[in-house]
């Protein structure tokens, strides 16, 4: 397990965000928090600017940036707070300012580098490569009352063992319960023209069993966390977007069952990325060696 934790910053309010959360866990595990800004060159380290103005220099702004974050951090937690101001290109630079994090913290948008977060290369090359499961938190979660509990996507693969085991852990720091979800949907037949042969009774017991063997090992390991386990006839992704609207987090996958082994970053788990309303954690696989 990694030492820290450590929240990718750019000056956003959405990257505040991510602070909050970051900071909020770093004192439910007790770990410390790296908080780290990436400073992007010009190329050729050329500044467009008027004539006779200095050129403007990065890691000034990459200080005041980290210096407004860290501020923040301290009023939200009561922890050991760094900072870290690295140059370079972003998802490299930021993947190797969190080689020894258990967790790594992103905001769903940001400024420069960061800009539609969700939506770019940075993101899904960070879910892909980052060697401790990533979160990204949405601008301004709503983490109040109306939320609750933990939400897991259970398919059986090898990186949603241990997307289960990721959740568990959440669930017992916060004393919550765990929502374990397997979705499926038929791939060939909708609903309203299914075959009359088809045995949904078949297919939700072959879910309900897939469920209790990903839970079993475990529930034994954290008896401290209520279970509800759910499998639910929908697209994948649309039953988990859904899910994200009640639960204080959810936690998927890298890459499930199904697709290219070579995409490490799954449909499902980059659609619920797109589309989550609360902060989603992608956990990869721990084993690789297993699949």
């Amino acid at each position: 397990m990694g030492k820290l934790i450590v929240v990718g910053v750019d000056g956003s309010a959405q990257a505040l965000c991510a602070v909050d959360w970051a900071a909020a866990e770093a004192g439910s595990r007790r770990l410390p928090l790296r908080i780290v800004h990436i400073a992007v060159r010009w190329e050729y380290n050329v500044a467009i600017r008027e004539p006779g103005l200095e050129a403007p220099r990065p890691e000034a702004a990459g200080l005041e940036v980290l210096r407004i974050a860290e501020d923040r951090a301290r009023t939200f937690a009561s922890v050991d707070v760094g900072c870290r101001l690295g140059i370079g290109p972003i998802s490299a630079t930021l993947l190797q300012e969190a080689a020894d994090a258990a967790l790594l913290v992103l905001g769903s948008h940001g400024t420069g580098g960061f800009t539609r977060l969700l939506l770019g290369s940075v993101s899904r090359q960070i879910a892909e490569h980052a060697a401790c499961p990533v979160v990204v938190v949405p601008e301004k979660p709503d983490i109040g009352p109306g939320r609750s509990g933990i939400v897991v996507g259970v398919d059986g693969s090898e990186a949603s063992v241990d997307a289960v085991g990721f959740a568990f852990e959440e669930a017992s720091l916060r004393s919550v319960g765990l929502r374990a979800v397997h979705a499926w949907a038929h791939p060939a037949y909708p609903r309203e023209v299914r075959p009359v042969r088809y045995d949904m009774t078949a297919v939700e017991r072959e879910g309900a069993r897939l469920l209790s063997e990903s839970l079993a090992g475990w529930k034994a390991k954290y008896p401290d966390v209520p279970v509800a386990e759910e499998v639910i006839e929908g697209v994948p992704a649309s039953v988990l977007v859904e899910a994200s609207s009640a639960a204080e987090l959810l936690v998927v996958g890298a890459r499930g069952r199904g697709g290219f082994a070579k995409l490490r970053l799954g449909s499902v788990s980059h659609a619920v990325l797109h589309h989550a309303e609360g902060p989603v954690a992608v956990v990869r696989s721990l084993h690789p060696e297993r699949r």
